[in-house]
Formats: structure tokens, C-alpha cells, sequence
């Protein structure tokens, strides 16, 4: 009694130790995976907050871009002004947002990407407060050509690092959970592993204690009935088994197999016993002339110690499934045989498949939204410049001489503003030409409207030639005209060009085989000798003009001071247009 005594503690201590191993392994596996799991979720959200720290920086982008284009709609400073504080604003909260973003821990290559992008963005803000400061003194032809060469091309290469970073981000995240998964599933396996070591150490253990108890207890009757138990508990840990377990003999014939087996590969119990193991597992059970014998079996366990193989079994109806085997070599009754332990991973092949197809997807649609986004923003950039075309259309109508395509009055006389507060800044001298033609009412009386119409844009033509590009020539109305020169060095230079003029006019124009000619009568007023505003500049000019008519037409004065005192001279004279 007292050896079964023994016997029976050392079958607890020894069940109690590995009892104690599978729920370490256990506990160690479950923590190991809750690990992984909350690692891959503070990760994921880290980079989703990263990502919408820049979608929020591409937004206030967007945004400003959109002010910035809506100011050059109108030409209203105050309106100019509005969006100017909008844009500014947008800024204030882009730089909230990238401040955020930069608090995160960044790895190199990514906080360059950064660098990079705030780089252009801060070189495109720059072009837009150029653009802004055009706005505000109405320089509406450099703010156009700075905008489209210079700003919107900025702001697309500023927004394309934007959606680098986010897709960078983006693939990280689906990298990590696949990273993770991975991991998940060695665990997975290494669990099953040992827990599959432990139940066949326990197995072993097992039964060498009952050879123990055998030859301790040999001449009692009372061994046979433990081994009986032994025998009953080893059968019902075999049987309720989740994994299939198969023993073979070394010609690959099955000995023993218990009932998740049998369900795997879906036949009746003990109905397999004693068959080739062939039907079952055709990749790892080969037939020769000699019988069936396990294909390569020691060079396998050599190089695949402690892992699990993938193999296709055969079921009974002649489907197949995918399965995980391992297996291991002992000796029963001084002959070898192998145990094999199979399970059935059709359900973990579909959830790979699933995951694998949820990536693709997912893939699919971030590349789907980007190419949409790019559309609507292709769209949108159509529409403002076909907007801002139509404005500067309508702009050029309001402000133009529809015959001559000259600046009208109102234009003209904006630019006489902006020229003497200019002028004025700078201390530099202005002179302005008023121009009446001569002769051109019995032209137009004698050969009609549309040879009149000719002579005018003829006219306009060589007046154009006369003077500088950044002069301004603009038609007043009917044939008078006005010249707007600046930046000159002496005010004598305005009589020099007031004759190249007279001469230029004076040669006889071709106009449908009729040869027309007109002379020019010219006012000149001077800034700051004559006025230092534009009102009483341009009416100087006017009665200087009017003085030159007087004085026998085709020739010029000019308005000294601000009295009525003039200098005049005569520098042609008017030739008949007939």
C-alpha cells in the first residue's frame, strides 16, 4: 500500500507539473497576443491621428488657395482685404495642426518628408502674399501671371508631399497588421506546439510510471486495475483531443486514431485502423514495393524541429483540405512508430484569404478616392480659370476703347492716380499729352465712318510706336487721345516726344487705295511743375491742347505753371486729307 501511496503522488506531482507548463504557456501565449493587439492599436491610432493632423493641413491649404483665387475675382480692396484675413486665419490653424503633428514621435525619413513639404508650403504662402500685395495695388496682371505660374503649381507640389505623408502613413498601418497577424499566428502555432509537446510529455510520463507501477506491483493483483485506469485516462485525454491524432507504424499503417480524426477526414471510428495512411496524407505517405513508408521522414523532422508542416488531406468523400501536421517518432514495443497530429486549418486559410482580400480593397479605394480627389480638383481649377477669364474679359471691355483697344477714360485716369502717388513717393516727374486731331471730322465726313474707324487705329498704331511700353496711351473718346508719360529726366523730353508725334501723324495714311492725312494739336501738362493732381493736370493739358488749336493747329503747348501762362509752337502744318 505504502509503494501505491508513492506512486499515486508521483502521478499527481508529475500531472500537477504539467498541468502547471500547459497553463503557463497558456497564460504566456494570451499575453503575448494581447500584447501584440494593444501595440498594433495605440500604433494605429498614433498614425491615424498623424493623418488627420495633415488632412486638416491639406484643408487649410485648400482653403487658402480658394480665398487667394476668389480675390482675384474681384476688385474691390476691401474684398481683397476679407480674403486676405481668411487666408491668414487658414494659417494660423495650419500651423496649429503641423505644431501637433510634430509632437509625435517621427522617424527621420518621414519628418524630411515634412521638412519638405512645410518647405513648399511656406515658399507657396510667400507667392500668395505677393499675389495678395498685387491685389492691393491693383496690379491685376502681375497677381494673374504670379498666381498660375508661380502659386497654383506651388500649392499642387506642397499638396502632393501632403498625400505622400498620408498614404506613407496609410501603408505603415497595413504593413503593421500584417506584421502583427503574422506574429499572432506563430504564437498561435507555438501554443499548439508546446500544448501538443505537453500532452505527449504527459503521455510519456504516463507511461513510465505505470511501467513503474508494473514492476513495483507485478505480484498484486491490484496493478492490473491501475494499469486499466491509466489505460482508460490516457484513451480519454486521445479521444477528446481537438486535434486529430494518428499512430503509425513504420510501413505507414495506421494503428491507432482517435475520434476528432475520424471527423476530420470523415469516417466512421475504427473504421481506419489498420489502413494505409496514404489515402489519407498522399504527400507524406509514399507506396513502393516494399509497402508504404513515410516519405522522407528523419531529414523533415531534421530541418523542421519544432515547426508545423502544411500538407493537403483526402477526405472520405474525395474533397480535400488544407491541414497542418506534426510529427513525431517513438518506439512501442521495441518497434518504431510515429504520432501524428493533424488539424484542419480550412477556416484559418479563409481568414487569411479575407484579410487578404479586405488589403486589396482597401488598396483599391485609396486609390480610387485619390484619383477622384485629383478630378475634383482638376475640375475646380477649370472653373476658377474660366471664371477668371471671364472677369478679366469683362474687365478689358469696361476699362478698353473697343475700336483702338486702347485704356479708356476711366482706366486712364486710374493710372494718372496710381502714376503721381508714385511720383510722389519717389520724387520723379510726369507729363501728360492731350491730343486732338486735326482734319479727321472732313476724313470721316468724306469717306465715311469706316475710313475714319482705319485712320483711327492707324493712328493709334503709330502713336504706340512713339512712345515707351510702360508709357500709357489711352483714347478719351471720338479723335482725342491722351499720353501719360513717366520717369522723365527733363521736362523738355516731353516736347521731343509731343514732335516725334506731330511727325509720325502727319505722314498720309492708305486706306482703301485713298490716301488720308490729319494733323494733331497737343496739350502738355507737367507734374509737379503744373499741378500735383490729376484733375487739374488733365485740364491743363486740355486748354493746352485747346491753346495749340488756337494757335493754328498741328502743333503743341505747354502748360509751364499752374496760370494761364503757355509755351507754344508750331511744328507742321495740317495737310488737306483730300
Amino acid at each position: 500500500m505504502s509503494a501505491q501511496r508513492t506512486s499515486r503522488r508521483i502521478i499527481v506531482y508529475g500531472f500537477l507539473l504539467v498541468i502547471t507548463v500547459l497553463v503557463a504557456i497558456t497564460g504566456t501565449g494570451l499575453y503575448r497576443i494581447q500584447s501584440l493587439s494593444s501595440g498594433l492599436t495605440e500604433i494605429v491610432q498614433d498614425r491615424n491621428t498623424q493623418i488627420t493632423m495633415m488632412h486638416t493641413m491639406r484643408q487649410v491649404a485648400r482653403e487658402r488657395s480658394i480665398s487667394l483665387q476668389s480675390a482675384m475675382i474681384t476688385n474691390d480692396p476691401f474684398t481683397v482685404d476679407e480674403y486676405a484675413m481668411e487666408m491668414s486665419t487658414a494659417a494660423s490653424r495650419y500651423v496649429a495642426a503641423r505644431q501637433k503633428l510634430l509632437a509625435y514621435d517621427i522617424p527621420a525619413v518621414e519628418r524630411q518628408l515634412l521638412d519638405r513639404q512645410h518647405a513648399q508650403t511656406v515658399k507657396t504662402a510667400s507667392s500668395q502674399n505677393r499675389v495678395i500685395q498685387h491685389l492691393r495695388d491693383q496690379e491685376y496682371q502681375l497677381a494673374d501671371d504670379l498666381l498660375f505660374h508661380t502659386t497654383l503649381p506651388g500649392q499642387r507640389r506642397a499638396m502632393a508631399l501632403m498625400d505622400e505623408f498620408i498614404l506613407l502613413k496609410q501603408q505603415q498601418n497595413l504593413d503593421n497588421l500584417k506584421s502583427t497577424s503574422r506574429e499572432i499566428e506563430q504564437t498561435y502555432s507555438l501554443m499548439i506546439f508546446l500544448s501538443t509537446f505537453g500532452v505527449l510529455f504527459s503521455i510519456t510520463i504516463a507511461s513510465l510510471i505505470h511501467r513503474r507501477i508494473s514492476n513495483e506491483i507485478a505480484r498484486r493483483h491490484e496493478s492490473e486495475n491501475e494499469l486499466r485506469h491509466s489505460e482508460l485516462r490516457e484513451r480519454t485525454i486521445r479521444e477528446n483531443m481537438m486535434d486529430g491524432l494518428l499512430t503509425l507504424n513504420d510501413r505507414g499503417i495506421i494503428i491507432s486514431c482517435n475520434k476528432a480524426c475520424n471527423l476530420i477526414f470523415g469516417y466512421d471510428h475504427n473504421i481506419l485502423v489498420g489502413k494505409s495512411a496514404h489515402t489519407l496524407m498522399p504527400q507524406v505517405i509514399a507506396e513502393d514495393s516494399n509497402g508504404y513508408l513515410i516519405r522522407d521522414l528523419d531529414v523533415w523532422k531534421k530541418r523542421k524541429l519544432g515547426m508545423s508542416r502544411e500538407v493537403t488531406g483526402s477526405r472520405s468523400n474525395g474533397s480535400t483540405f488544407p491541414a497542418e501536421i506534426d510529427i513525431s517518432k517513438i518506439e512501442l514495443d521495441g518497434e518504431s512508430a510515429y504520432i501524428v497530429v493533424v488539424r484542419d486549418i480550412t477556416e484559418k486559410k479563409e481568414v487569411q484569404q479575407r484579410l487578404q482580400q479586405f488589403n486589396q480593397e482597401l488598396e483599391k479605394c485609396v486609390a480610387e478616392r485619390t484619383r477622384e480627389l485629383a478630378r475634383t480638383n482638376d475640375k475646380l481649377l477649370h472653373e476658377i480659370h474660366e471664371r477668371v477669364k471671364a472677369q478679366q474679359e469683362l474687365t478689358h471691355l469696361a476699362t478698353h476703347d473697343n475700336l483702338t483697344g486702347l485704356p479708356n477714360r476711366s482706366l486712364f485716369n486710374e493710372h494718372l492716380e496710381i502714376a503721381i502717388h508714385n511720383a510722389q513717393r519717389h520724387d520723379r516727374q510726369l507729363a501728360l499729352l492731350f491730343l486732338d486731331l486735326d482734319g479727321f471730322k472732313t476724313v470721316n465726313d468724306n469717306y465715311g465712318h469706316e475710313v475714319g474707324d482705319h485712320l483711327l487705329q492707324a493712328i493709334s498704331a503709330r502713336m504706340r510706336e512713339c512712345i515707351r511700353k510702360e508709357d500709357i496711351l489711352a483714347r478719351m473718346g471720338g479723335d482725342e487721345f491722351t499720353i501719360l508719360l513717366g520717369d522723365l529726366v527733363l521736362p523738355a523730353d516731353a516736347s521731343l516726344i509731343a514732335q516725334k508725334l506731330i511727325s509720325a501723324i502727319n505722314k498720309p495714311v492708305n486706306i482703301n487705295s485713298r490716301l488720308c492725312q490729319v494733323g494733331v494739336s497737343i496739350g502738355i501738362s507737367l507734374f509737379p511743375q503744373s499741378a500735383k493732381d490729376a484733375r487739374t493736370l488733365l485740364r491743363l493739358a486740355d486748354d493746352a491742347m485747346y491753346t495749340a488749336k488756337a494757335e493754328g493747329k498741328n502743333t503743341l503747348s505747354i502748360s509751364i505753371t499752374n496760370t494761364d501762362r503757355m509755351e507754344t509752337g508750331v511744328y507742321g502744318e495740317p495737310v488737306d486729307p483730300e
